[in-house]
């Protein structure tokens, strides 16, 4: 009998112990909001029948913010966006540059945006990296689609969080064909790239 009444209340401690764990873990309710800082990068790779090329910004000139909230359903809302001038990409090649802001419309669309939308799981911050699936929307020369893709999370000092996203898109995806030049003898591929990363402060 005294080994059966042992065995329950270290049972009921064991149960009450995991869910204190959970508890602290998910903090549901709980709403994390960072801004995009200007050392941001955005990073476009793409390739033609000739060789790759890349296609990067500067800085990120804008003030963004991100908002990660999780629910008490354990849903995690990821919102907010970052807005991609198409005119400020630098291909290292006035032709690719050319081409590229040609076939993005740039003069009508001006901007590609990267709209987040969820993630899988609310990240920890444990000073590792975290790779977490997530849903993003992709606004690009007046078309939108929705992707998922693997972000990658990683607290770097109290107040930063280093954000890392890449995904393999088509210039199709978006209703687009790729930029030719020279009677056709230089062919951008269909498919290209889109890093980001993204260093951002706890607000």
């Amino acid at each position: 009998m005294f080994y059966k009444i042992v065995s329950r209340c270290l049972g009921i401690i064991a149960i009450f112990f995991i869910c204190e764990i959970q508890f602290a873990t998910a903090q549901p309710g709980k709403v994390v909001k960072w801004v995009v800082e200007k050392n941001s990068i955005i990073r476009v790779q793409g390739r033609s029948n000739v060789n790759s090329f890349t296609c990067n910004t500067s800085e990120y000139a804008k003030k963004d913010t991100i908002f990660c909230y999780q629910g008490f359903s354990k849903s995690i809302k990821f919102t907010g966006e970052i807005q991609m001038d198409i005119l400020s990409f630098n291909c290292h090649s006035s032709m690719i540059t050319a081409g590229l802001r040609n076939t993005l419309k740039a003069d009508k669309y001006p901007q590609m945006i990267i709209r987040f939308i969820s993630l899988q799981y609310m990240p920890f911050f444990q000073n590792k990296i975290e790779v977490i699936k997530g849903l993003v929307e992709v606004q690009l020369a007046g078309v939108v689609k929705r992707f998922e893709l693997d972000y990658s999370f990683l607290q770097s000092g109290s107040d930063n969080i280093q954000l890392n996203g890449r995904r393999s898109f088509r210039f199709s995806d978006f209703k687009l064909s790729p930029p030719q030049k020279f009677a056709g003898l230089i062919k951008i591929k269909d498919d290209f790239d889109v890093h980001f990363h993204l260093t951002l402060r706890t607000i």
